[in-house]
């Protein structure tokens, strides 16, 4: 019979699939943006500039052969870091990068939110676990995001070396949210599973960091 332990394993890792379901469009058109740039260029290869000289010629085969080779590589390598969504492989990262990430996979997001969000300026130096990290913060910003009120503004602090913030001018409703939508619980639990905390208030949402290494 699973014990408890196993059974909260397994529902985490049934809401990290949910985030991941969630930015995956995001992440297909990173591999395949380079492909199609591939592809372009493969076909321009095809093509000769009529009039061009040998060496003129020479120089664009050269050139174009060495964008079409960065492009695969580029590709090849995006889809070798897709494993990284799916194992976790003790990879550290700091908070600069995660949060980097974590805003480019939720730009869409952001923008169709109709939610005025700003993301603080500085951000505390520290490293933490790259998996359960990344997905722990996804899932926070796309639980609290659609049960903000149409309008309101968000404010994200990252300043601090132990605990970031959320702060948001009117109070969250999570009882008209679409069904795909994260529960609270939801987080709580990614947020048990990876050592951190999960606060909740009305208009003030705090996760508290795992004892966070500094960087020197």
């Amino acid at each position: 019979m699973p014990t408890s332990t196993s059974l909260e394993t397994l529902a985490a890792h049934g809401v990290r699939l949910k985030v991941l379901a969630q930015v995956f469009p995001v992440l297909r058109h990173e591999v395949v943006g380079p492909l199609s740039n591939a592809t372009l260029a493969a076909a321009m290869l095809r093509q000769s500039p009529e009039g061009a000289s040998p060496d003129a010629l020479q120089q664009r085969c050269h050139r174009l052969a060495g964008d079409l080779t960065g492009m695969l590589e580029d590709s090849v390598a995006i889809v070798r870091d897709l494993d990284q969504w799916l194992v976790d492989q003790d990879a550290s990262t700091s908070a600069e990068a995660l949060l980097r990430e974590c805003r480019k996979l939720m730009f869409s997001h952001l923008l169709l939110s109709g939610r005025n969000v700003t993301w603080s300026e500085d951000v505390a130096t520290v490293q933490l676990p790259q998996f359960t990290s990344r997905y722990l913060l996804l899932a926070w910003l796309l639980c609290l995001l659609p049960a903000l009120p149409a309008g309101a503004s968000l404010a994200l602090d990252f300043s601090q070396a132990n605990a970031w913030h959320a702060r948001f001018s009117e109070a969250a409703d999570f009882s008209e949210v679409q069904p795909t939508a994260f529960d609270p619980q939801e987080v709580d639990l990614l947020a048990a599973a990876s050592g951190w905390r999960l606060e909740r208030q009305t208009h003030h949402w705090t996760l508290h960091l795992p004892a966070p290494t500094l960087d020197k």
